[in-house]
């Protein structure tokens, strides 16, 4: 797939509302505006017909619904939606995983590390790793090596010398990369792009690209912890709300 078309499905992703959840939005007067004013029309239409979005017609209106569909999320690269990640409930639980696989297990203990990095485990030591999540559908992927529990061992515990939630977090997670990562995001939103002339359509493109990268460099180094587990200085919720009001604005620019 083009990079263009990566990003128009990104762009179309917040266009479209609700900031990456696949939602319905009729294709009224504004949007068709929007979308012809900005040579897009003919590209929805070839996106439909490869299944990046979907529309349907309202019965009682008759207008046209457009969303994207899940290959349309998949195929823009456009990664997590964090705000239902940090609204979702603990039980003060820790989910921890012990492991001391063996040298000629070099190769499984390097993808059990990169699994658990990706699932948004912090990791203690190199081979304690925690969540404060149930597992899941990991805990199945786990049971062939926890066969042996001088291997590996999975436990659902609770700190229980005096150690704070706090303790736990700092211990785990690089939250001094994580707020970098954040920061440099939150710069390029302080410098929107210039939607002014005939080169208007192009540094919105450029900007929404590396915006899109900056994102995704959010998303690979932070684990989006409940709130309630967030350090004091955490400032990824406030970039995330910064920039759905930005992206707000230039979806409503012709260009």
């Amino acid at each position: 797939m083009r990079s263009r078309t990566e990003i128009l499905l990104y762009q179309l992703a917040w266009v479209l509302d609700k900031m990456m959840r696949p939602t319905w939005r009729n294709l009224d007067s504004s949007f068709e505006m929007w979308a012809y004013g900005n040579g897009m029309l003919r590209q929805i239409q070839r996106l439909e017909a490869q299944a990046y979005i979907e529309s349907r017609r309202d019965e009682q209106g008759g207008q046209r619904a457009i969303r994207l569909t899940q290959k349309g999320l998949a195929a823009g690269q456009i990664g997590h939606d964090p705000e239902p990640r940090w609204q979702r409930s603990w039980d003060g639980k820790w989910r921890i995983i012990l492991f001391d696989l063996p040298e000629d297990q070099r190769e499984i203990r390097r993808r059990l590390r990169r699994k658990l990095r990706s699932s948004g485990f912090g990791c203690m030591q190199r081979s304690a790793w925690i969540s404060p999540d149930p597992l899941n559908d990991l805990a199945a992927n786990l049971r062939p090596l926890a066969v042996n529990v001088a291997k590996l061992v999975v436990l659902d515990a609770a700190p229980c010398s005096g150690e704070s939630s706090a303790d736990m977090v700092r211990a785990a997670w690089d939250f001094k990369r994580i707020d970098e990562v954040w920061r440099h995001l939150e710069i390029h939103l302080s410098t929107p792009p210039d939607t002014r002339g005939g080169e208007a359509r192009d540094n919105v493109l450029r900007w929404v690209a590396r915006e899109r990268k900056l994102l995704q460099s959010c998303f690979q180094f932070d684990p989006l912890l409940p709130r309630q587990l967030h350090p004091t200085s955490y400032r990824g919720t406030k970039v995330w709300n910064k920039r759905r009001q930005i992206l707000g604005k230039l979806a409503t620019i012709r260009f």
